[in-house]
């Protein structure tokens, strides 16, 4: 019974499956033998059963109790309108075709939702197809909705009362660690040592924990919802600011020894009161967001970074050229950079934490909070919903792909078997709806098991239909051991014996419905064979490349974006754009990472073959991340007016410098577009040019004159630095491959 009982918990992490077996089997077996025996009804126990293996068995219904709950219950009103609707245009082939492809495409953009939405897109799917063959019978539509009415309330019970799931841990409290170890390696950086080291490996883990990848699927924060749009801001802000805490560290000799240190005047910019603010800060966040503490505020941290900026300012005016000049502006970017990022973490922490109010503050001075990043806060959900769907409502969009290749293929298939007058037709689209992936590929490897599972699943409906079939009793007993073995055998045994357990359901609620005959295993495997067949041809028809087809164009439109943002924002720390112009390409640059983001999430659910030398497209998503938060920061200070700089030709010298970055993005956008990773048609920035820079600010002989412009072009080469170091990372990461294609 141990080594039983360790191989079960190797398969079944938790026991989640073990658990949810037989909690799916008592309530589907009490509403349909309830609705069968007791009531009478075959049509109220078929809609029963299906209510709750639609949304028990074929749907993902995920969060905690009281959200589980309210979200089945939706379910439950959703079908009562998509059981009506396909009841009453079943009776003709077209009108059942059209009502199919325009309820698919409706039913799969729920996706947008996030992973508690696009968990129950196929039960509601379910729902829809199957009052759309025969008995066309309008007249049952009440029994129908009656029995989808019993079928998910008993499943909303045992989801309560029998075993039910385990509370998933909140992604606000993985946000709370990390704010948390972050704050306490800032308090140990400037003591060093193994308590230091200890901090760092601690925050390390913590902000990697923040990585959708490394979060369940049911836990991620993607939904178009305030509470969601505000954790994944918080998430990239924590894992940004751990970033620059880190690229501090190798600097931490020079910014953290203060005006004591070796070279150190009174005048220097000792960051020392403001990263002691930040993390002050981050305790207070942490707090709040494991419900502890009401959101922090953002008056000792802006009042920390006002006296920094000033101190910086001084310094400016004091300090002589040269080396060390250079060597406290490299560094103390650094610093105001932190800075940014946990206003940012406040302010997201405030949308989390109080999801019905705007954010307390802009991001930019001067900028109305319902313009800038944080908009979505205190806005209604119907609102929120549609300015997501407004932003997929585009053919590059994957979702929106998804949708209508899922909606084509299903309306194919119910033409086809409405034509064909195919036996049992549901169990063509039935297939066609679970086989059908993001991609052909991965519908090419979906296919063999479901084929070999439904086979062996049919053979052994013809042994159970000859031996138990003229036993109602025997069969009704079996129902629950088969539906369990079926709930079980895909997370112990694979997809094969699932499919072949599932058929096996099938004939078991079947042959209580009609005399059994030994065709039903045949039937079933020729419908699925129909529905798998129609699945791959509208797959391979339809944006045959899923999401490896579009994560590089979107990659590339991301970097295209970055591009011109660079160009603008440093345009503006010159003095010679407005600030309008940055908060235009910040704007598109938001609508592009939507969509790669949304992109990269369906990639990394499809087979992968044959792309050997594909680049991290996490890592891309990371560095046209950090070019959008890099103009935001740019944009919040140091204040000042939109002059000129004085200096023409520093001017000049930071243009060429800031048009070879952008090139070098703009190159790497049009290597992503022709189908190469190879990096080398790339050059990088020239080594050194940072440094050149600022030595030459440093060197200004009145610069204590303009001290406001003169930090901004410290800013604008300390910027320029980051986004070369980012990509210097993207040479690093992309595979070398005779076959990419160069680029003149």
């Amino acid at each position: 019974m141990r080594r039983l009982l360790r191989w079960l918990l190797r398969r079944d992490p938790g026991l989640a499956a073990t658990r949810r077996a037989p909690r799916i089997a008592i309530a589907a077996s009490v509403g349909f033998l309830a609705c069968r025996y007791g009531v009478g009804s075959p049509t109220m126990a078929v809609y029963a059963a299906f209510g709750v293996l639609g949304f028990g068995v074929f749907s993902e219904v995920r969060g905690t109790p009281a959200q589980r709950t309210r979200t089945i219950l939706c379910c439950c009103l959703a079908g009562l309108v998509l059981v009506s609707i396909g009841t009453l245009l079943a009776v003709d082939t077209w009108a059942a075709t059209v009502g199919v492809l325009v309820a698919g495409v409706a039913v799969a953009l729920l996706a947008l939702g996030g992973p508690r939405a696009a968990g129950v897109v196929v039960g509601l799917h379910l729902l829809y197809i199957l009052p759309s063959f025969p008995p066309f019978a309008p007249d049952q539509l009440p029994e129908r909705l009656a029995g989808l009415v019993v079928g998910t309330g008993l499943l909303a019970l045992a989801d309560r009362f029998l075993w039910p799931p385990a509370t998933p841990r909140p992604f606000a409290a993985r946000a709370a660690s990390a704010a948390r170890a972050i704050g306490a390696l800032l308090e140990a950086l400037p003591a060093g040592g193994e308590e230091c080291d200890r901090a760092r490996r601690t925050a390390t883990w913590a902000a990697d924990r923040l990585r959708l990848g490394n979060v369940p699927v049911g836990e991620r924060p993607t939904g178009p919802g305030t509470v969601d749009r505000g954790l994944t801001h918080l998430a990239a802000a924590l894992r940004a600011l751990h970033g620059r805490v880190e690229a501090l560290e190798d600097l931490a000799p020079a910014v953290l020894a203060g005006p004591a240190g070796p070279g150190g005047s009174v005048h220097d910019p000792d960051p020392t009161a403001l990263l002691a603010a930040v993390a002050a800060s981050l305790a207070e966040t942490a707090d709040a967001l494991a419900g502890h503490h009401t959101p922090p505020g953002l008056d000792g941290l802006d009042a920390a970074r006002a006296g920094f900026t000033a101190r910086r300012l001084r310094a400016l005016r004091t300090l002589g050229p040269g080396e060390q000049t250079v060597r406290r502006a490299e560094t103390v970017v650094a610093v105001a950079q932190i800075a940014e990022e946990q206003r940012i973490v406040v302010l997201a922490t405030h949308a989390v934490r109080r999801p019905d109010q705007p954010v307390p503050a802009p991001t930019v001075p001067g900028e109305d909070p319902a313009e800038g990043p944080f908009s979505y806060a205190g806005q209604p959900l119907p609102v929120l919903w549609w300015r997501r769907l407004r932003c997929h409502l585009s053919l590059r969009s994957v979702h929106l792909q998804n949708a209508l290749r899922l909606g084509v293929g299903l309306a194919l298939a119910r033409l086809v078997a409405g034509e064909l007058d195919v036996a049992h037709g549901f169990w063509v689209l039935l297939a066609t709806l679970t086989l059908m992936r993001t991609s052909a590929g991965t519908t090419r490897a979906a296919l063999p098991p479901a084929m070999l599972g439904t086979t062996i699943g049919g053979a052994l409906a013809i042994v159970v239909v000859l031996l138990a079939g003229p036993y109602p009793v025997a069969t009704a007993a079996l129902l629950p051991v088969v539906v369990v073995v079926a709930v079980l055998s895909g997370r112990l045994a694979g997809v094969v014996a699932s499919q072949a357990c599932f058929t096996l359901v099938v004939a078991v609620l079947f042959s209580q419905l009609a005399p059994p005959t030994w065709q039903l295993g045949p039937e079933r495997v020729l419908d699925v064979l129909l529905g798998a067949v129609i699945g791959l041809v509208v797959g391979a028809a339809v944006w045959p490349a899923g999401g490896h087809g579009e994560v590089r164009r979107a990659a590339a439109r991301c970097l295209d974006a970055a591009a011109d943002l660079v160009d603008g924002t440093t345009d503006w720390l010159a003095g010679v754009a407005p600030v309008a112009e940055v908060t235009r390409r910040l704007s598109v640059m938001s609508v592009g990472l939507v969509r790669y983001e949304a992109t990269y999430t369906q990639f990394r659910s499809e087979r992968h073959t044959g792309h050997d030398h594909d680049l991290d497209w996490l890592a891309v998503l990371g560095v046209v991340h950090r070019v959008s938060r890099g103009a935001r920061s740019a944009l919040a200070e140091p204040p000042g007016p939109d002059e000129a700089v004085p200096w023409p030709d520093l001017t000049a010298r930071l243009r060429h410098d800031v048009e070879v970055v952008a090139d070098r993005y703009h190159r790497w956008a049009v290597v992503l577009c022709r189908e190469g990773d190879d990096p080398h048609p790339v050059p990088g920035p020239p080594p050194g040019f940072v440094h050149a820079g600022l030595l030459a600010v440093a060197d200004l002989p009145d610069r204590a004159e303009h001290a406001v412009r003169a930090l901004r072009l410290v800013d604008a080469w300390g910027w320029l630095g980051w986004l070369a170091d980012d990509l210097v990372l993207l040479e690093r990461l992309a595979p070398t491959s005779e076959a990419s294609l160069a680029v003149a």
